[in-house]
């Protein structure tokens, strides 16, 4: 979702504890999944999956809120099942939708076509990488799909990627969480996997802390800190007992924008550190 885009806006800090303040929240969603940031970056998009996860009820929109939490624009984009990741390349909104992988006119919220992806089930979060290629993850299978040449095929396979979830690319890296738990390392060259850390149960959203630490969002609603050079992880946020899921998330320029399943809100949340 939105993963590229914290990638570039998150930067290295200090490595003392993390607390999340809230800023700011706005309600009016339907099941919110994943936040991205607009290419002027004035303002998010939000993914609205209005439903089951995996229904093709043509529920689900896109949503654009300005960075101070007012609704821009509730039903932007319409006419989607499920949609969840978001990634921006250009004037194009990528969106990943069940099993297909949905472009958008970024400026005006018109479908511009549907990019089947042969054998996916769950299609969850969406990235742009480095080179500008368009990834998503099949939380359905142990898979990541790519987008080339108006076609999506597989990107990587493997059995560590079993319910893949969150992608953050990194220059040379990419950075997925899996709902076994697992934060892992991809190597673009090699494609070679790395385990980072384990034990964080269904991991969702991921954000770059800086110095080798990690933001993962655990559904339905616990925040880690996960410090890979130390192999630890931390629980800051714990939002469980009043029903404030997290989904996935963007940090961007030290604030947290946190997408809320229940109770349909978005969250800005000031990291201090």
């Amino acid at each position: 979702m939105a993963a590229a885009l914290v990638a570039c806006a998150s930067a290295p800090g200090p490595s003392g504890p993390v607390r999340l303040v809230e800023a700011w929240r706005i309600g009016g969603f339907s099941n919110p999944e994943s936040v991205a940031l607009s290419a002027d970056q004035s303002f998010l998009y939000v993914s609205n999956v209005a439903g089951e996860g995996g229904a093709k009820d043509g529920n689900g929109f896109v949503s654009r809120v300005s960075l101070s939490g007012e609704m821009l624009a509730r039903d932007f984009a319409v006419g989607l099942d499920a949609p969840k990741g978001l990634a921006l390349v250009g004037d194009a909104l990528f969106v990943s939708d069940i099993d297909r992988i949905v472009e958008i006119e970024a400026a005006t919220g018109a479908v511009r076509r549907r990019i089947e992806a042969p054998g996916a089930r769950f299609l969850n979060d969406a990235a742009v990488l480095p080179d500008g290629t368009v990834i998503a993850s099949d939380s359905g299978t142990q898979r990541i799909y790519a987008v080339r040449d108006a076609a999506a095929e597989v990107w990587l396979e493997g059995a560590l990627l079993a319910s893949v979830n969150g992608l953050l690319p990194e220059r040379d890296r990419l950075i997925v969480t899996t709902m076994a738990g697992r934060l892992l390392a991809v190597d673009y060259a090699t494609k070679a996997i790395t385990v980072l850390a384990e034990g964080l149960g269904d991991a969702d959203g991921v954000a770059d802390l800086g110095s080798g630490r990690y933001l993962v969002t655990e559904w339905p609603g616990v925040a880690h800190v996960v410090d890979t050079r130390a192999g630890s992880h931390q629980t800051i946020s714990d939002t469980r007992a009043s029903r404030r899921f997290m989904n996935d998330n963007l940090l961007h320029r030290g604030v947290l924008y946190q997408a809320h399943w229940e109770p349909s809100e978005l969250t800005a949340y000031r990291v201090v550190r």
